[in-house]
């Protein structure tokens, strides 16, 4: 093997690790290195365009797959280990269709533009997996950077694909920036185009939480009990559901006595059916009369004899004001529950209100429909897997920023929080050990009418129409200097 074959080889390798490195420990469960994700892409995009389309799809697809690892032990744990594979490599095959795709533009059309083809493709792929996924915006790169408040900001504008724009533009435009380095024309049109938008971008991010009007605030309380103890058969079991019933009214009166004027408890903490029906509502609403509180709780819905995951909304003289049921069900784990069909609204002392509840809050395009609605606070019940309680608690927090509305959600085995309508944090708790765990804190009640809420995913209609025209000028470019040649 000559030095020069050896060098091209060892480089390769060497791109393959680091952005596998760096889609493993970025794009992860949690989002402490949101960074590396801006950087992963780099390698793979550079060799793509100074190598051939089977090295290119080959690095692609390892570096994706390694990176895609750091997930696979939730995988497995809520789709079984065959399902999680298959998910890991088929994200790693579209993946690398998308750097083909994108290196095929850059050579054929042998232009500066060229560099908006790995961000719009990646775009595209989104837009068109949330619009069939039955785990709607989950898989998303964008929730890698919810640790970064001011990237996230430009969700207020284009939804989650906004943030999947910008982060994948960003190692586009290092990578051709350096591809094109001697080429000063193509260099400074690179540069005229995306940096703009980038540092337009992070401005806003920065500058749009200090606009922040006066508004009221409400004392919440939350609470969730050893997961023990909890009946998580789906079915009525009188011993745990009398256990459970009794352990969380204590926990309600104690909150109350700290001067709370809402308490939130997590998704199926107790279970209702048709026999225990009039003395556990008797119950719910007289805590909530006895301790001037609102409370909203998850239960699991045996009232009928059509099962529901729902959550009840009582007022502080005790009245019911919702009974919802929730929308999106989890794949593999909540077959037994028939879908809810109308949104969660209710007023809270005269406040626009509404709760929805866990799996609702991974799909934008319904969260949207609250945002409509013009709610001043969400509050979500909520139910983790433990490994996840910082991903798809930060997923929902994106809906907040999405709509512009606060949000106080109450996971069991996950995080108890508070955040704003700018995704900022203010209180956090964890339950993630199965352990009991309780936190009091305020949630203000400001919010902003968003770009998003009125016009929705119009970024994923527009990058899937701007793939299709990059495509076929690509293409007719490429067959005009054929027929000249």
């Amino acid at each position: 093997m000559s030095a020069t074959a050896f060098t091209s080889r060892f480089s390769v390798f060497l791109s393959i690790l680091l952005s596998g490195v760096c889609f493993y420990v970025g794009n992860g469960l949690t989002g402490d290195y949101w960074y590396l994700v801006w950087i992963a892409p780099i390698p793979i995009i550079s060799l793509s365009l100074v190598h051939n389309r089977k090295v290119a799809f080959g690095a692609a697809f390892l570096a994706y797959a390694i990176g895609r690892l750091s997930w696979l032990t939730y995988l497995i744990r809520v789709a079984t280990l065959v399902p999680a594979l298959t998910m890991l490599l088929i994200t790693a095959l579209i993946f690398a269709g998308i750097i083909i795709l994108s290196r095929s533009t850059a050579m054929r059309s042998k232009a500066w533009y060229a560099v908006f083809a790995f961000p719009l493709y990646f775009t595209a792929f989104e837009y068109l997996l949330f619009r069939f996924s039955a785990d709607g915006t989950a898989a998303s790169i964008a929730y890698s950077q919810m640790n970064f408040l001011p990237i996230i900001q430009v969700a207020a504008i284009g939804g989650i694909l906004a943030i999947t724009f910008i982060i994948t533009l960003i190692p586009s435009y290092i990578a051709f920036a350096y591809y094109y380095a001697k080429n000063k024309t193509a260099l400074l049109y690179l540069s005229v185009v995306c940096l703009p938008l980038v540092i337009g971008t992070l401005a806003f991010g920065y500058l749009r939480p200090a606009h922040t009007a006066a508004a009221g605030t409400i004392k919440i309380g939350m609470a969730t009990i050893p997961e023990g103890l909890h009946n998580t058969s789906g079915e009525p079991d009188a011993a745990k559901d009398s256990i459970a019933t009794a352990l969380y009214l204590y926990q309600i009166d104690s909150l109350a006595q700290q001067g709370v004027q809402v308490v939130l408890l997590p998704e199926r903490v107790l279970s209702i059916d048709k026999h225990s029906e009039k003395e556990m509502m008797q119950q719910i609403q007289a805590a909530a009369a006895r301790n001037h509180i609102y409370l909203i709780t998850g239960y699991t819905n045996l009232r009928e004899d059509i099962a529901y995951n729902s959550a009840l909304v009582v007022d502080n003289k005790g009245h019911l004001l919702s009974d919802y049921n929730k929308r999106h069900l989890v794949t593999g784990f909540e077959q037994q529950f028939t879908p809810g069909k109308t949104l969660g609204m209710f007023q809270l002392e005269k406040v626009p209100a509404a709760v929805a509840i866990c799996k609702d809050l991974d799909f934008q395009a319904y969260i949207r429909e609250y945002g409509k609605q013009a709610p001043r606070v969400l509050f979500v019940p909520a139910w983790d897997f433990i490994v996840d309680d910082w991903l798809h608690c930060r997923m929902a927090l994106l809906r907040s920023v999405e709509n512009g509305i606060p949000q106080v959600r109450a996971a069991r085995t996950g995080l108890l929080t508070i955040n704003d309508c700018y995704g900022s944090v203010s209180s956090e708790f964890s339950s993630a050990h199965r352990q009991s765990a309780a936190l009091v804190g305020v949630v203000s009640l400001h919010t902003v009418d968003t770009f998003y809420t009125r016009y929705g995913d119009w970024l994923g209609i527009v990058s899937l129409i701007a793939a299709g025209l990059l495509i076929l000028l690509t293409y007719t470019i490429s067959l005009f200097r054929l027929q000249t040649a």
